[in-house]
């Protein structure tokens, strides 16, 4: 093989694996948007979220628990139609299921303690976006990483009850907007 061959095949290995790259947008918009909205819902509509002692934390875990399996079946179904995986996307799989525990232990912990988690799952959140921005070079994501937090600490020295607007816009900036970016970015990300 020749070196200009050679460097040709690197290009388009590259390309394939920055465009393979888009598609996981939809999990971050999904994502941002499910999260905003229920943030932004039970801000607006305290009255319907917590009309019992444990229906706040139901609908807390139950919608995003519904949304992870709806997610990793979607992931499921993306690898196998593509055939293959890349390092990127493997690293990127890992760090995601490691937050998707950490963040099920946070809730669980907060329940024991009587603890609201917010502040502790957006700064795990906030690491993780920005370990994602960092690996695959995309900078809207790095800055969404640390709006996220910088959200979280907002939580931790906010006396005030407006964690919910926090968290919704901290989505918003971490999640949704990365997402759409990463989605119409061109495939040289």
């Amino acid at each position: 093989m020749k070196t200009q061959e050679q460097i040709e095949l690197i290009n388009d290995t590259i390309n394939k694996t920055k465009e393979n790259l888009k598609s996981s947008s939809f999990g971050f918009v999904l994502w941002g948007t499910l999260i905003a909205m229920l943030s932004f819902f039970h801000h607006v509509f305290p009255e319907i979220v917590q009309q019992t002692r444990y229906s706040t934390l139901l609908y807390w875990v139950l919608i995003p628990v519904l949304g992870m399996i709806f997610t990793v079946i979607y992931n499921i179904k993306k690898r196998k139609k593509t055939g293959y995986e890349t390092h990127i996307g493997r690293a990127l799989k890992i760090i995601w299921g490691v937050f998707n525990i950490s963040w099920i232990l946070l809730v669980f912990i907060s329940v024991e303690k009587n603890q609201n988690p917010t502040e502790a799952i957006l700064f795990l959140l906030g690491v993780m976006i920005l370990i994602t921005g960092l690996l695959i070079r995309f900078k809207p994501f790095s800055i969404g990483g640390v709006s996220v937090i910088v959200c979280s600490i907002v939580c931790v020295y906010n006396t005030s009850d407006s964690w919910l607007l926090v968290n919704g816009i901290a989505s918003v900036l971490g999640l949704l907007v990365p997402g759409i970016l990463l989605y119409y970015s061109k495939s040289n990300v």
